[in-house]
């Protein structure tokens, strides 16, 4: 490598990237004593222990003050989002007052609907379902001294079908989500049972659920039960409350008002229903978190062995995929 032939582009570089090498004249590029005592900074300085526990403490000591600007960002985030989309868009109450939880309920309901993380869509359907319910308790308690009247019976209509339409959709989604669930339950037992590595076992199961499984969501699941409590403040138990008196004194069945009650009814059923209906559907996660994905990475990191082993299986294939004349193995390779 010394002698290199003379115009050689190799020759005219070298000179360029030596390293600590005085002048082109220099015959050699490996540092001597005195080079090494001029240098003023080390390669590799040592370790001070000290230093290393001041920056411990340092971050330590910064971990709070993290959090807090997280918090303090995420509130703000959180207010914006109320005064820009949930306040206007939510039409107050302004008759008068129900119980004093009903006001808290809805001032829950109004900051869970402002969280930043709660997508859009959502956050859009709740505000139709919660004007709804403020228009249906307007009509049904508020507008005249009589309940159930005929003008009460036909403008409770259509805050009555808005809500039953939108409770009734979630109902479907959750159905569908859950039956899925249970599907990807089935196919995972069947992969579980394949005679294959471990990793591959794990791809196959997170491709399932990948492609076919939507994670719960806590902010849904919280908000679809605080509308629940509204609900039941705000339109059932009042309702129930005045209705049964008004059944008793009734001669004559009222087939619109029955037909009305019915509708109530309907509704809250609905409700319930999608709420278990969460209940299970985080059930059934959780036991297929458990069942099939524990296992199965309990497996890759307590035997290493296995990582040589796909490698090992990784070369044979490649080789394979090299030489096409020999023998093809391909049908034993899982996908």
């Amino acid at each position: 490598m010394d002698d290199l032939p003379s115009g050689s582009r190799l020759a005219d570089v070298r000179p360029q990237v030596a390293i600590d090498s005085e002048s082109d004249e220099s015959g050699s590029t490996t540092p001597t004593s005195a080079d090494t005592a001029n240098t003023d900074t080390e390669p590799f300085p040592e370790y001070d222990e000290s230093e290393c526990e001041m920056l411990a403490s340092s971050i330590a000591a910064e971990k709070p003050l993290e959090e807090a600007w997280i918090n303090a960002l995420g509130k703000a985030g959180q207010h914006e989002i109320r005064l820009l989309h949930v306040n206007p868009n939510i039409i107050p109450y302004f008759e008068s007052d129900p119980s004093q939880r009903s006001q808290v309920v809805l001032k829950q309901l109004q900051d869970l609907l402002s969280e930043p993380q709660l997508r859009p869509e959502i956050r859009e359907q709740f505000i139709t379902i919660i004007n709804a319910t403020l228009k249906l308790n307007l009509v049904l308690f508020h507008q005249s001294p009589e309940f159930l009247v005929s003008k009460e019976i036909k403008d409770a209509r259509r805050p009555l079908d808005t809500i039953l339409k939108h409770v009734e959709f979630v109902e479907n989604m959750l159905k569908e989500q859950l039956q899925t669930a249970e599907q990807v339950s089935y196919a995972l037992e069947e992969v579980s049972l394949e005679v294959a590595f471990a990793y591959e076992r794990l791809r196959k199961m997170a491709t399932v659920v990948a492609k076919n499984m939507k994670k719960p969501r806590f902010l849904e699941r919280r908000l679809l039960a605080l509308y629940m409590d509204m609900y039941e403040e705000w339109i059932h138990t009042p309702f129930l409350h005045m209705r049964r008196p008004q059944i008793l004194d009734e001669q004559v069945p009222n087939f619109p008002r029955t037909k009305l009650a019915r509708h109530v009814l309907i509704i809250w059923a609905a409700i319930n229903r999608c709420i278990e209906t969460y209940v299970t559907l985080g059930w059934v996660t959780l036991e297929i978190k458990q069942k099939y994905f524990a296992p199965t990475m309990g497996y890759l990191c307590d035997s290493p062995e296995i990582w040589e082993q796909c490698w090992e299986r990784y070369q044979e294939i490649k080789k394979d995929q090299n030489n096409p004349t020999e023998q093809d193995f391909s049908g034993c390779v899982t996908n």
